[in-house]
Formats: C-alpha cells, structure tokens, sequence
C-alpha cells in the first residue's frame, strides 16, 4: 500500500533526461520527498521553484525526487530546465506511480520516512513555507 501509513520498498523509474534508472534504494536511508509534477499544471509550475529553494535550503538532509506524470517527456525535460529544479527527476508516463500512491490531483507530494513508511500525500501547491514546514513536521528537520 503506496498510501499515508503504507511503504515504499521498490521504486524503479526513468530518469527524467537520460538513459538511467531511478531507484528508491537509493534514497532509503533518508527522507525523501517526491513532487509529482507535468507541464500542462499551473500549480505544479509555480511550487517548483519553490521545492528547489527549500532542496538548496535542506542540502543532502533531505532527498527530492521529480516525477513527470503523464506528460510528454520533452514536455517535462523543458518545463525541469524552465523552473531551475536540480533535484533528481523521473518519468511515470503512464501514470502507474501516481496512481499507486492514490493521486487524484495535481500537484501531488509524497513524504516518505527513511526506510520506506510514508508520512503523508499531500494534495495541492506547496509554497516553500509550508513545504519547510512539512518537513519539519515529518522528518524532524529545519532549515
């Protein structure tokens, strides 16, 4: 169960731009913080360059993942390059990932506890405020 209390053992996706794969191994041993994102959403748009802010702000404490969910991936890689996100990104172009941990809108954000339980889904845009607080709330952890 990929929901609020659930946990995530495996995770294998794309990398956004380039022929890697992503995989939750390696982020296991710390908080992660995963923002579902696309082109075609206004509120994905604006949070992002707040998710960079607050990923400078935190440095390798806490880890953010990008995932582009159903969107183009060229799309993605423009709006990626657009917003200035240097955070880790991948592809779900499908939906698959979205769907498994109960996505019904856009933006979603999924904070997961080291070692996979996750804290919470969190529907709706994030200023860099909230998502500091957030992650305090979950991880323990200030800016």
């Amino acid at each position: 169960d990929l929901r609020s209390g659930g946990r995530l053992e495996e995770l294998r996706l794309p990398e956004l731009e380039g022929d890697s794969v992503i995989e939750y191994a390696a982020y296991a041993d710390r908080p992660l913080v995963i923002n579902f994102f696309a082109s075609w959403c206004p509120n994905c748009i604006a949070e992002m360059p707040d998710f960079e802010r607050v990923h400078r702000l935190l440095g390798d404490d806490v880890a953010f993942l990008g995932v582009s969910q159903s969107d183009p991936r060229g799309a993605s890689i423009d709006l990626a390059r657009e917003t200035g996100i240097t955070y880790d990104t991948a592809i779900d172009e499908r939906g698959e990932f979205f769907r498994a941990v109960g996505g019904q809108g856009m933006p979603t954000t999924i904070f997961v506890r080291p070692g996979g339980e996750i804290a919470e889904g969190w529907v709706g845009a994030l200023t860099a405020d909230a998502l500091q607080g957030l992650v305090a709330d979950h991880f323990g952890i200030a800016a």
